[in-house]
Formats: C-alpha cells, structure tokens, sequence
C-alpha cells in the first residue's frame, strides 16, 4: 500500500478517535509528516468546507445548514457553484501564498479543501475526523490526482459567499 492508501484506511476506520493512534503508527513506518491539530470546535461538527471558509461557529450558516433536511451546506455543491460562476480567483499554476485555498480534485471533480501554510503545507479538516498539518500530498487518495490554487478567503468573503450559493438554492436573507 501507498501512503496516500493507508490514509484512506484510516479515515475510513471507525471509531474516528482511533485515527491519532493509527496516523502515529503510520509514522514510525512511512516517516510522514502529518501533524494532528487541536480543534477548539468539536470535530464532528464541521467538513473541510466548511472549517476552510470559516464558517464552523457562523449563526447565519449554522442556521441555513440547520434548516429542513439540510440539503444546502458548505460542501462539493457549494465548491462547485463557485467555480462555475467563478467567485474564486485562481492563482497561476503551482503559485500560492500562505493562506490560500488548495483544492483537490479527481477528473476536475472537487474532492477535498483546505488552506495553505507555510513550507508547502496544508491545514485540512479530513472527512468526520481530524483538523491536520500536513504536506500537500500527504493526504487520503480519495482526495483526488492534482490541486489548483486559489486566493485566501477570509471569514465575512466565506460567508458572502455562502449566502450567494444559499439564494441560488431559494433562501432569502433579510
């Protein structure tokens, strides 16, 4: 098995609380450099959509993800609404800045989000999981064959942008 498949097994073990134990074991054998982060947020209550538009503690979303069934959230719909229509500005190929989106995609289907740090990694929140550190490829290899850059979004952008996708899906906002 590659890295990237064990890191698939384990964010597909459950119990989720056994993932700590599991990516340290991993390490002593593939020398990773995966860091587990504290969340200050219960980890059950957010996607990497979420956490990368900071949105996770945001009433207004909150409330639209809350509402009826729950169809109209922050995950590959609303990923997909904005790169159709555009509302992500895409850095050239291979450049970003700390701070900025890095999407993943698998055949130019959205797959995973988080945002870039410093030294070329990345701080994503995997599946039900963990929120990690972890370099770009060092990831679940469901989370897609290539990355596109985008420009940092801050919390009130995320939200706007959220509430656009919301309308496009019949809420209204007063």
């Amino acid at each position: 098995m590659t890295l990237r498949q064990d890191l698939q097994r384990i964010t597909d073990t459950l119990p989720v609380t056994q993932h700590p134990l599991l990516i340290q074991e991993l390490s002593l054998i593939t020398g990773h450099g995966i860091k587990i982060i504290e969340s200050q947020y219960p980890i059950e209550s957010y996607t990497c959509v979420v956490h990368s538009f900071g949105l996770v503690q945001d009433p207004t979303y909150l409330s639209v993800a809350g509402f009826g069934l729950g169809r109209t959230f922050a995950g590959a719909d609303f990923i997909n609404f904005l790169l159709s229509h555009e509302l992500l500005l895409e850095r050239p190929k291979g450049t970003f800045l700390t701070g900025d989106l890095v999407i993943y995609f698998q055949d130019d289907s959205f797959r995973h989000v988080g945002t870039t740090l410093k030294g070329e990694r990345v701080l994503s929140k995997w599946g039900t999981g963990y929120l990690y550190d972890h370099p770009v490829w060092e990831v679940p290899s469901n989370y897609g064959a290539s990355v596109r850059y985008f420009e940092q979004i801050s919390p009130n952008a995320g939200l706007e942008l959220f509430v656009l996708f919301a309308q496009s899906r019949g809420f209204t906002f007063s």
